[in-house]
């Protein structure tokens, strides 16, 4: 086996940016909130926006309820009052400023300002504290169309934190494409397909780090190696180097390693860390990679070029799994012995499967079905469709993660079909003005969606902390 070692550049350590660092703390006094902002909810919006009434589940009451959201959405992101809901409602509603257009007296431009100065100081709470600080549980949602990423609160199911990575000096096409989180939460790492970057962020969103990688794709963490991560190479890549990288996320150095396949794209590392598999988007090829010895095993598949677009290992270790774009098949390996890896049985799904999801006890799968506008549910001991949910907000959808407990599926959806229409029309020409990209919240226990968050262009890869 053939490395090449690739010298990263390990920066901006340490930065903070009142743009992207976003962190619990904040310069911003305490006492903002009591004297200067709530009694302007108390005039203008407490009237339809607290106690028995509380238009679509949104209190205005308080600022713990403020942070609660609406049963649609978050009321206000932290550090960004331009892509706060409420700031929106009240400066960009094509019928007219809200409460205005329900018949309520409009906020003044000074109020206004007075709210989006606030949010922007990082909505800072009676306490001292920024919403949603600590040691909470987040799932992160790239939007490649715009050089953003979601942070979305597991508790509430909002969007708590928006980071602008063109803030931090990186282009609005860098394409934040795929995330993996670490499983206590305290870093996350993010690739940045045209910028030629991985990057690793604390849980309070400060870049720490960054490595340099060709077109990267998929990243995958070691579940054995908590200190390794790996990287694969980007879809949008015609001809890019046909090999995988190794990053140790302390230094962000990156090993690459040759495997030999056009395109390889789709990632999986084994629960004792020792194989590495990788497959190509244009030929029906996969690789097992032994980091212990060395050596490779290939892997050829049947059939007409199938395009596998990721891989993924159960807990147990017994089964990988597949889904085809191309074919629309689905895939499941046998992979108790490391690099053997026969295919136990291939399933018809929806149209193009894309990245599979294991529930912690392995028995259930979920992924999305990106032309058809689905989400399928596996169960796994039977290795059968057990349900396909389809539904409003569900808009070409991407990539999937599952909350650590394995209540709530989140589901990105890059709806650049428009099937998906904004609740409220805040103007604008574009396509993404009145067809923004999507975030569904599916209960896992009820098999429903519950939620469907609007988020930036073109929402992509998603992942929060291991299972439990």
């Amino acid at each position: 086996m053939k490395r090449l070692l690739q010298l990263a550049f390990v920066v901006c350590s340490g930065i903070v940016s009142s743009a992207c660092a976003q962190t619990g703390s904040s310069a911003q006094s305490s006492s903002v909130y009591t004297s200067d902002i709530q009694p302007i909810f108390a005039a203008k919006c407490a009237s339809c926006h607290s106690g028995e009434r509380k238009e679509a589940g949104l209190d205005l009451s308080s600022w713990d309820t403020l942070i609660q959201g609406s049963d649609n959405s978050e009321a206000i992101i932290a550090y960004d009052a331009a892509n706060s809901v409420m700031m929106k409602m009240v400066s960009q509603l094509a019928a007219g400023s809200h409460p205005a257009e329900a018949g309520e007296a409009a906020l003044t431009d000074a109020e206004v300002s007075k709210i989006m100065e606030w949010i922007d100081g990082g909505a800072v709470g009676p306490q001292g504290n920024a919403p949603f600080s600590g040691d909470r549980e987040f799932v992160y949602i790239t939007n490649q169309g715009e050089g953003t990423v979601n942070v979305v609160d597991v508790e509430t199911n909002v969007i708590a934190r928006r980071v602008d990575l063109t803030k931090l000096g990186f282009d609005v096409g860098s394409k934040p494409h795929h995330v993996a989180v670490e499983a206590d939460g305290a870093h996350w790492y993010v690739t940045l397909i045209s910028a030629g970057r991985i990057l690793k962020f604390t849980r309070d969103n400060e870049l720490v780090g960054q490595g340099v990688f060709e077109v990267p794709g998929l990243l995958e963490l070691d579940p054995a190696n908590p200190g390794r991560l790996y990287v694969g190479r980007s879809m949008a890549a015609v001809n890019p180097p046909q090999r995988i990288g190794m990053i140790e996320t302390e230094t962000m150095e990156i090993e690459e390693i040759e495997v030999f396949l056009h395109r390889p794209h789709a990632l999986a590392v084994s629960q004792d860390g020792r194989y590495v598999y990788s497959a190509s988007l244009s030929e029906n090829r996969m690789i097992a990679v032994d980091m212990e010895t060395g050596d490779s095993e290939f892997h050829t598949l049947d059939g007409p070029i199938h395009t596998l677009v990721d891989l993924q290992i159960s807990p147990d270790g017994h089964t990988m799994v597949s889904g085809a774009q191309m074919t629309g098949k689905f895939f499941f390996f046998d992979a108790e012995d490391g690099s053997g890896v026969p295919i136990e049985k291939t399933i018809d799904v929806e149209a193009a499967p894309w990245h599979p999801v294991f529930n912690a006890d392995g028995s259930r799968a979920y992924f999305a079905n990106k032309m058809a506008d689905a989400v399928t549910i596996l169960n796994m001991e039977t290795e059968e469709v057990e349900a396909v949910i389809k539904g409003n907000g569900l808009a070409q959808p991407h990539g999937t993660a599952l909350s650590a407990d394995g209540r709530y599926l989140y589901v990105s959806n890059q709806n650049m079909n428009m099937a998906y229409t904004r609740r409220h029309n805040f103007g604008g020409t574009e396509m993404m003005d009145n067809h923004p990209g999507t975030i569904v919240v599916i209960d896992t226990q009820s098999q429903e969606i519950i939620k469907v968050l609007e988020a930036g262009a073109m929402p992509a890869g998603t992942a929060g902390r291991a299972l439990r």
